[in-house]
């Protein structure tokens, strides 16, 4: 997958994490607690991620910003994937399924890898800061 797609396919997932808000509300004390904790970990990485690919959009050529997106791009995965499997008993499958799909894509082996920086340079910052939004939501969500 190239590294364009990246911003789409978060927003995706953080829309449908998003809707399950409801869901998660019968969560006990401890897992709703540690689901806002996930959200909010992974609500500053996309922060950090759209901080660095608008330093990218501004330089190209800047090869830590570069890094930086793909870093924070493959933190994001992690956690994601760690969410699911912390909410993988609580949910039912259907609902989990269509993130798992999504994290496939994502998944090893279809980081991105081996593009340009220009390329780079045109990832769409308001869908990270969008999910970023969805991931604080159900993070406040979770904690009330």
């Amino acid at each position: 997958m190239q590294i364009l797609e990246y911003p789409k396919r978060l927003l995706s997932i953080a829309e449908t994490i998003n809707r399950w808000a409801g869901a998660l509300a019968a969560l006990d004390r401890t897992r709703r607690a540690k689901v806002a904790r996930y959200a909010l970990s992974i609500a500053d990485t996309l922060g950090r991620a759209a901080r660095f690919s608008a330093r990218l959009a501004a330089a190209p050529d800047d090869r830590v910003a570069e890094r930086g997106v793909i870093r924070e791009f493959g933190r994001i995965t992690g956690y994601l994937e760690t969410l699911v499997g912390v909410l993988q008993h609580h949910l039912d499958g259907r609902k989990l399924a269509g993130v798992k799909r999504r994290l496939d894509e994502l998944g090893p082996g279809r980081t991105p890898g081996g593009r340009e920086p220009q390329q780079s340079a045109k990832i769409r910052v308001d869908r990270l800061l969008a999910a970023e939004g969805y991931f604080r939501a159900l993070a406040d969500s979770l904690r009330v």
